[in-house]
């Protein structure tokens, strides 16, 4: 043991005290919180124009629609930078026979600068048809068009139930309905905290693990494949046994992914707290709290239960791609030919991210249980189905003790093939051949 854990401490400080590891430790936090921030400004920013409020309403159906559509995208919710007032629509009550001639002048004032962005028709085709018109600047706005669309839609309800003779009270009411939902997971124990945080954070597991095996799983395949190409494998083997030597150099580099991952969420915890008050404040969006809870997010639920088993899913999954990786760099000569053989492996890891929409949409699903029991697929789908459903503690320890036996396996596997390819020189692999290397190993 003395042997691997001088192995596992060389690999760890000679990949910690590289130049890009600090790069990589404090770009990647910059980016996540940037990746948050950045939408969160500016969807703040086009919020607070409230475009579609600045528009002229032409009614043409003579029941007050207009005034009915004016007074929902007045009650609209979006906030609005301070001091600054919202923009009331212009209603214009015209006759059919002089849309025409309102519409004109209309688009003349669009396309006069710093005036209204556009006007809506409502006439006769509206009552019968269900069919309105928009035109200006902000036309293509998905967002924009929404807004009125679902605007008119609650004044023709109005309208609709006016007509029907249903009380001016019970009609305010329908119309100013808004409901908010709040999100609590509920299992064996009782209430689980937010939802919202749980699943922000299995998702983020199976980021996290892909990430780690990106970077620091082909780390370990170079590292390989550089020993073997400057014949330093062989003075090592004849010191330590293959086992351990792969072992060690798999433990470093898992160290090495596990620490950078804890700065990366500590340094993007601590930028968020900072930053995410201070930017949505200079898009003039009143702020109530700090960090996460500025940009809606909740983590009342998370748990060190929790989080241990999402460590443990972690250090399995890193520790079975990267086996097997290494042994893929053990097995070929070249830079190019590794990449064709790590990718395999990798296929093992995109295959297991081709099912995530599957598992978010139906966490309790065939597909979902069955992939949470696989070795190669249970570090990245069990957390996300834990943070979408309640999933029993049985089937939890269960189905890490599978992923511990496949990580046993693919290191003996990984290990047998290391042995072999380390002294494999001038000879592309092949499949039997490594069957009879892992046979004769």
């Amino acid at each position: 043991m003395d042997k691997f854990w001088v192995v596992a401490k060389r690999e760890y400080l000679e990949r910690v005290r590289s130049r890009w590891f600090v790069v990589m430790t404090l770009f990647v936090p910059v980016f996540i919180t940037a990746i948050f921030l950045i939408p969160a400004w500016v969807t703040a920013r086009s919020a607070a124009s409230v475009s579609s409020r600045n528009i002229v309403i032409l009614d043409a159906t003579g029941t007050g629609l207009g005034k009915r559509v004016s007074d929902v995208l007045m009650r609209d919710s979006t906030p609005v930078r301070r001091g600054a007032q919202p923009p009331a629509p212009q209603v214009r009550e015209v006759s059919a026979s002089s849309l025409a001639a309102a519409e004109d002048s209309a688009t003349h004032e669009v396309m006069r600068p710093n005036s209204i962005v556009g006007y809506l028709v409502l006439d006769d085709s509206t009552l019968s048809t269900r069919r309105i018109r928009y035109a200006g600047r902000n036309a293509s706005s998905i967002v924009d068009t929404d807004k009125l669309k679902s605007a008119v839609r609650q004044a023709f309800t109005g309208v609709m139930l006016q007509r029907e003779g249903v009380k001016p009270e019970t009609i305010a009411l329908i119309s100013n309905l808004s409901l908010s939902m709040s999100q609590t997971r509920i299992d064996e124990r009782g209430r689980g905290g937010s939802g919202q945080a749980a699943i922000f954070l299995g998702v983020g597991i199976g980021i996290l693990l892909l990430m780690s095996i990106i970077f620091h799983g082909q780390n370990v395949l170079r590292g390989v494949l550089e020993e073997k190409s400057t014949r330093v494998a062989e003075v090592v083997i004849s010191s330590i046994k293959p086992e351990m030597l792969l072992a060690g150099k798999v433990a470093g580099a898992g160290a090495v992914g596990l620490t950078q991952q804890v700065l990366w969420i500590a340094i993007s915890a601590y930028l968020m707290t900072n930053l995410a008050p201070l930017v949505l404040k200079s898009a003039g969006v009143p702020v109530s709290g700090g960090g996460a809870s500025a940009l809606g997010f909740s983590f009342g639920g998370l748990t060190i239960g929790l989080f241990v088993v999402v460590v443990l899913y972690f250090l399995f999954g890193f520790v079975f791609y990267a086996s097997l990786l290494a042994a893929a760099g053990s097995m070929v000569n070249s830079e190019q030919d590794a990449q064709q053989a790590a990718m395999p492996v990798m296929y093992l890891l995109i295959g297991s991210w081709l099912f995530v929409n599957s598992v978010i949409v139906n966490p309790t699903g065939t597909i979902a249980k069955v992939l949470s029991w696989l070795p190669f697929s249970s570090p990245i789908i069990m957390p996300m189905r834990m943070g979408l459903s309640p999933v029993g503690w049985p089937s939890v320890v269960g189905s890490l003790a599978v992923c511990a036996l496949g990580c046993v396996f693919a290191v003996w596997l990984a290990a047998r093939i290391y042995r072999v390819g380390m002294l494999m020189y001038g000879k592309k692999p092949s499949l039997a051949g490594v069957g009879n290397g892992v046979r004769y190993a």
